[in-house]
């Protein structure tokens, strides 16, 4: 009995058209779309759109409710109303903040109270008095923001009754000569010799302790030195 088997027939598949050349219009319009993209990610780099992803990390709770997308557009909002000088939002968001650091502080203080350990005490107490001081810090914001602390500018003022004369310069040469001169200013008080001083004291008196007694002839100190 014949038997028949199916063969196939291997057929050479057809070489792809070969890539026509890009063009200078083609070329214009990569560099054009890769200059877009760039200047798109720069930008969303510096203005602060990347840190919506930043929050949306660190609510996971909230991705699937919300895109970044959506978050960037309610950030535009916030910018324009502070432009507008409407600070609603951001006293909401301090005020919000120091009410959830203080809650931190009251569960993380009465955990430290729970504590055995000593360790367990300190850590707990520390963080408890950060998330304290947090608390402070955004309430002390939140005061600035309402009322702005006035910067004041005092110029010095020269107040005297009667003349005043002002010497803005030295004069080192007027000053080194005057104590030069003062210096080298000889002793008036000293005689011909320098080794001898000038006695310029009169003849004392007989003190009233003993009357008798007598003050000493005049002695010349060059003969009898």
């Amino acid at each position: 009995m014949a038997t028949s088997k199916n063969t196939k027939i291997q057929t050479t598949p057809e070489p792809a058209p070969a890539a026509l050349p890009a063009t200078a219009d083609d070329l214009a319009r990569q560099a054009k779309a890769k200059a877009e993209d760039e200047k798109y990610f720069a930008t969303v780099m510096a203005d602060g759109t990347i840190n919506m992803m930043v929050t949306q990390t660190y609510l996971p709770e909230f991705n699937k409710a919300t895109t970044v997308e959506a978050l960037e557009k309610v950030r535009q909002q916030q910018v324009k109303a502070i432009a507008a000088g409407d600070l609603t939002q951001l006293e909401q968001m301090l005020l919000t903040q120091a009410a959830a650091l203080q809650a931190m502080f009251i569960d993380l203080a009465v955990r430290a109270k729970k504590q055995n350990q000593f360790d367990g005490i300190q850590t707990m107490t520390g963080l408890a008095l950060k998330c304290a001081a947090g608390s402070r810090q955004a309430i002390t914001a939140l005061a600035e923001l309402r009322m702005p602390k006035t910067a004041v500018f005092a110029k010095q003022a020269n107040v005297t009754t009667g003349p005043q004369q002002v010497n803005n310069g030295t004069h080192p040469q007027a000053g080194s000569a005057r104590a030069e001169k003062i210096a080298t200013r000889p002793n008036e008080l000293l005689e011909a010799s320098h080794e001898q001083r000038l006695d310029t004291r009169a003849q004392g008196q007989g003190g009233r302790a003993d009357p008798g007694a007598r003050a000493l002839e005049t002695v010349n100190r060059a003969t009898h030195g």
